[in-house]
């Protein structure tokens, strides 16, 4: 009998390890971002890509880019964005930019693929590259995620196939999280592209502190 109160406390105490154990990982399950670029409408290229928000914190979207890769072997990379002016009056401000918050459960319209792959060239008659020669697109978008303390990323890959007409395709059915910690050069590199800062660095700590 002198050993049951003991072995009780240790079995009480094991059992209280466990169920903070679980709540510990469903509280940080349920606070990590999860983004998904969405394309709709099957594979046509004409069709609108989103940017989704599944987790249940808001999101500051920073940037979202495209990586192009042509028949030729070349890579370009470009910001998808308008290229017209956004005046302080008009209501549509986060469309326009494709940048800002983003609340649970919301969505950006980036625009169709093809726009995002043509962007401002569309309009320039001496583009370097047409539509055609497109064979590969990924798409890349960096946050600000409340909690956590480094900006994230989602990426996902899209493959064009030219022949009998345009249509695309997404290489897996997955958005690939880019929250861990051997992803933050590759978003910290996306928003350095974007906003050319003075100060470069690894965290706020070192020359790109965010406070100044």
């Amino acid at each position: 009998m002198e050993y049951v109160a003991p072995i009780s406390s240790a079995v009480m105490a094991l059992v209280w390890i466990v169920y903070f154990q679980l709540f510990f990982l469903q509280y940080k399950r349920n606070n990590r971002p999860y983004l998904v670029i969405h394309h709709a409408q099957n594979e046509n290229p004409d069709a609108l890509c989103l940017l989704v928000n599944m987790g249940k914190e808001t999101v500051h979207v920073q940037c979202v880019q495209a990586v192009l890769h042509t028949r030729a072997g070349e890579e370009k990379t470009m910001t998808v964005t308008e290229y017209r002016r956004v005046s302080a009056d008009d209501v549509n401000v986060h469309q326009v930019l494709r940048q800002g918050p983003l609340q649970p459960g919301g969505y950006l319209v980036l625009g169709s693929f093809r726009n995002i792959i043509l962007g401002r060239r569309s309009e320039d008659s001496d583009s370097d590259y047409l539509f055609e020669d497109i064979t590969d697109v990924e798409l890349g978008a960096a946050v600000i995620h409340g909690p956590s303390k480094y900006p994230v990323g989602v990426r996902r890959s899209f493959t064009l196939r030219h022949e009998g007409g345009p249509e695309i395709f997404p290489h897996n059915i997955h958005s690939e999280q880019l929250i861990r910690r051997r992803d933050r050069h590759q978003v910290r590199h996306w928003i350095e592209q974007e906003l050319q800062p003075e100060r470069r660095g690894r965290s706020e700590s070192d020359s790109s502190d965010q406070s100044q």
